[in-house]
């Protein structure tokens, strides 16, 4: 049994030769870190979106074949039921709001592609390409001062990429595009390497000896498992396995990234088994979202999975699993595969859901204090109107969940995006185009 006067600092840091990554949540950080809003300090809210390219499958009545891999329901409501594109995310269905109708009404005007540049914007382009800040930014000087990273960049691709086809969906205040982070390696190094930690040359010719970067860390949480309580031991061991698979998984993507493109044959596609490459990669960026949330390291993060017009290493996805074309190319020519490339990315969304839902904050989950927006800029044919969205998460910051929310008129994202400002108590009363608050989320 703990000793009830030994008390860990939330802070405290797991190092090994050259790394160092704090824990997460502790019964032993105390009842302070522990207690909710009306006992103590507020845990950390969240957020984080998750952004593809080039839309979404939508079969119409010329293709009744393809009826049940049209991505939204055909039924608004509490009732919905969830065709073959958003099936994986079934087991979160209390968790999350589907979105439809909704999107930035300078957008509607553009040509597609542009608008994976304007997401989490909302700014007018047309006339130039100044850009204005983007959702996670704003959110991101409200909370970013509590952590070491106050927001995580990330895409497949990297950089900034091209204006209008931005490789990033991250936004300064002053409307210039925030390079994203595509390496997972590097993003862990970033994470949680610190300069001046260790002997660095001794750890990478440790780790080419076959030593993980986990394994330093072990040696350093042997001793303190010793002072914990059953409950804080079963929470450090499940951290440190999920540590294990993430490195595991970070190798595998790097094994994988720079790989030439196999030769497939797309009439032996099966998406029912764990496919190797795309998936790995997109998960292990899933997974270092996670830890950088878990050992509050930031609470703000982006990922965009894939640009537009088929941009970036992320447009050969597709090709890797069997799909017969890229990214971009499905959209426009193989509607059936397309919708399959669609059920593919929900899968990897819903893996990302687990991950946070199976995280615990006392007697909350990590979900809950985290709002994730996934989506496109698009729906099909690259039509800037009636994005596809998915909203998830924070309950613990009023959100309620359940239903398929489908607008009778397309109606401005900023009224969303509003009200989810106000749940991180950003005083704004104006995103871009918003008419009012979308209270149809709130509890």
């Amino acid at each position: 049994m703990i000793n009830s006067a030994w008390r860990l600092d939330r802070r405290t840091v797991l190092r090994g030769l050259g790394c160092g990554i704090a824990l997460p949540w502790l019964e032993a950080m105390g009842p302070a870190v522990a207690a909710g809003p009306a006992d103590g300090p507020p845990r950390p809210r969240r957020f984080c979106g998750v952004f593809f390219a080039n839309g979404v499958a939508l079969p119409g009545k010329e293709q009744p074949e393809l009826r049940e891999w049209h991505w939204f329901p055909y039924t608004a409501g509490a009732d919905y039921e969830f065709n073959k594109p958003l099936e994986p995310l079934a087991p979160h269905r209390a968790d999350m709001t589907i979105l439809g109708g909704l999107s930035h009404p300078t957008s509607r005007k553009l040509v597609g592609h542009a608008t994976g540049d304007v997401w989490l914007t909302g700014a007018d382009i047309r006339q130039n390409t100044n850009n204005s800040i983007s959702l996670d930014q704003m959110i991101a000087r409200s909370v970013g001062h509590h952590t070491r990273v106050p927001s995580l960049v990330m895409s497949s691709h990297g950089g900034v990429g091209p204006k209008s086809r931005a490789t990033t969906v991250s936004f300064d205040g002053e409307g210039r595009a925030i390079p994203a982070a595509s390496k997972p390696r590097q993003i862990f190094e970033r994470l949680f390497t610190q300069a001046g930690d260790g002997d660095k040359g001794a750890r990478q010719r440790a780790l080419k000896l076959g030593r993980r970067q986990v394994d330093f860390l072990l040696e350093d949480a042997s001793s303190l498992r010793r002072r914990l309580g059953q409950p804080d031991q079963r929470r450090l061991d499940e951290f440190l396995q999920s540590l294990s698979e993430v490195e595991g998984r970070l190798a595998r993507a790097e094994a994988w990234i720079d790989k030439p493109l196999p030769t497939v044959d797309a009439d032996r596609l099966n998406l029912e088994v764990s496919p190797e490459g795309p998936a790995d990669f997109i998960r292990t960026m899933f997974d270092l979202i996670v830890l950088a949330f878990e050992t509050d390291t930031t609470r703000v993060a982006t990922y965009q999975i894939s640009a537009e017009d088929g941009v970036g290493v992320c447009e050969r996805f597709p090709i890797i699993l069997g799909l017969g074309k890229g990214h971009h190319g499905l959209s426009h020519h193989d509607i059936a595969n397309w919708a399959k490339y669609d059920r593919f990315l929900s899968e990897q969304y819903a893996y990302f859901l687990d991950r946070l839902a199976n995280v615990r904050e006392g007697d909350e989950r990590m979900l809950d204090n985290t709002i994730c927006l996934y989506g496109s800029g698009t729906s099909t044919l690259h039509n800037a109107r009636n994005y596809p969205l998915v909203l998830a998460g924070g309950k613990s910051l009023g959100l309620k969940h359940g239903h398929f929310l489908r607008q009778p008129a397309e109606r401005p994202l900023g009224d969303l995006f509003l009200t989810l400002l106000h749940r991180f108590d950003v005083p704004v009363k104006k995103f871009a185009d918003n008419a009012g608050e979308f209270t149809e989320i709130v509890g």
